[in-house]
């Protein structure tokens, strides 16, 4: 994850090894801790040896909305999409299929939260990523994903979407203007994992050309 904030070009301003860790980036700052203070100060039960500290890169809604429209994609946005793994999965599905910018909106995780981050292996850095509410999308439609009853998502135009939405994980979406899109599933399963309904989705719109 580190690697990868670099190659984005995220300063770091700080980078802690532990001291039997043998590994170069470049940082403000360079810290070295023994095995027992590093555990103390890291987040996961067995750390790789690399801690970093950088700024978040949040943007603007208005530049995450005209960073999609200029690669000719919709904006991805997560509506009270709380679990960071999610978030991070679905960040990391975002960059792998091409689209170029990301909304969340309040009630949603942190993308920069340490779990999300691991979560989309880093690739968070590669997305313009802003935080709002559906405010700050006034007057910008689209679709959005439910769990039956909408148009099929290969038979949505979806290319030409300003945003697709998709919603809160037990709730669904909090914006009911949005045009209905479903991703067909067995008879009997309720729905999709958000991150995976995700994935069909933008793969679909990657599919026809869009990235």
């Amino acid at each position: 994850m580190v690697r990868e904030a670099v190659a984005c070009g995220v300063p770091l301003q700080m980078l802690v090894l532990r001291e039997d860790v043998d590994f170069e980036a470049p940082a403000e700052r360079v810290v070295r801790l023994g095995a027992r203070a590093f555990r103390a100060v890291g987040q996961t039960v067995t750390p790789q040896g690399v801690l970093a500290l950088a700024p978040r890169t949040q943007a603007p809604m208005g530049q995450a909305v005209a960073a999609a429209k200029a690669a000719g994609w919709p904006l991805v946005v997560l509506d009270g999409v709380q679990d960071p793994g999610n978030v991070g999965a679905i960040c990391r599905t975002a960059a792998a299929a091409g689209a170029p910018a990301l909304a969340v909106l309040e009630g949603g995780a942190d993308p920069f939260g340490p779990k999300a981050v691991r979560a989309s292996a880093g690739n968070v850095f590669r997305l313009t990523v802003a935080r709002g509410r559906w405010g700050d999308l006034a007057g910008v439609g689209g679709y959005g994903a439910t769990a039956a009853g909408g148009v099929r998502w290969d038979r949505a135009d979806l290319v030409d979407a300003p945003l697709i939405a998709f919603g809160n994980e037990a709730r669904g979406l909090s914006r009911p203007d949005l045009e209905p899109l479903t991703v067909p599933m067995a008879p009997g399963v309720e729905s999709l994992n958000v991150a995976a309904a995700v994935a069909v989705v933008l793969f679909e719109i990657c599919r026809r050309g869009a990235a």
